[in-house]
């Protein structure tokens, strides 16, 4: 777990969200009213789903991020960091990309996520959509399984998000069979 941020008041940080990076061309706090409403959005659930929650805001970022790809928004791996950008979800960088014995391994940092930018430390991560984001975008290209795992969040107490992400050329493990 990342270093301890003191909880001041959870309203004020969610609706008030500071991104220096992706609220300078935007006039008026429209940024906040952005990522507010986003915000409203993805934590308006029934009390009966807020347990499993988690599972639909992840598989609705897998489809998105799919409708992504089959639209044509994203067409290479290096489209991510652009889009992202564009549609204001973070500041998304490719930290790592290794190949590994039966597909590739990525280590993908957002700052300034939609999602989670200035909300306190309540010790786990939080950002499911955009994991679900990374895994169908990633699905989609590759045609191969994909797993992505968030390991840290701004509500895990480090200032950005980091997606651990596994591209499984041979997912059932055939290969390592031979």
């Amino acid at each position: 777990m990342g270093p301890e941020i003191p909880q001041i008041n959870w309203i004020y940080d969610l609706i008030h969200p500071e991104r220096p990076f992706l609220s300078k061309d935007v006039e008026n706090d429209w940024d906040s009213i952005y990522v507010t409403t986003f915000r409203f959005g993805t934590l308006k659930k029934p009390l009966s789903m807020v347990k499993c929650g988690h599972g639909t805001d992840l598989v609705g970022g897998m489809e998105f991020g799919s409708q992504l790809v089959q639209k044509g928004f994203i067409k290479s791996v290096k489209d991510l960091a652009p889009v992202f950008a564009k549609y204001k979800l973070g500041i998304l960088d490719i930290f790592a990309e290794t190949d590994v014995n039966n597909g590739k391994k990525m280590d993908i940092m957002v700052y300034e996520c939609i999602d989670c930018v200035g909300l306190p430390n309540i010790g786990e991560p939080v950002c499911y959509f955009e994991t679900g984001i990374i895994t169908g975008i990633l699905k989609e290209l590759t045609h191969k399984e994909v797993f992505a795992e968030e390991v840290r969040c701004w509500t895990s107490g480090y200032s950005f998000c980091h997606f651990s992400v596994e591209i499984n050329h041979d997912p059932e493990g055939l290969l390592e069979r031979q």
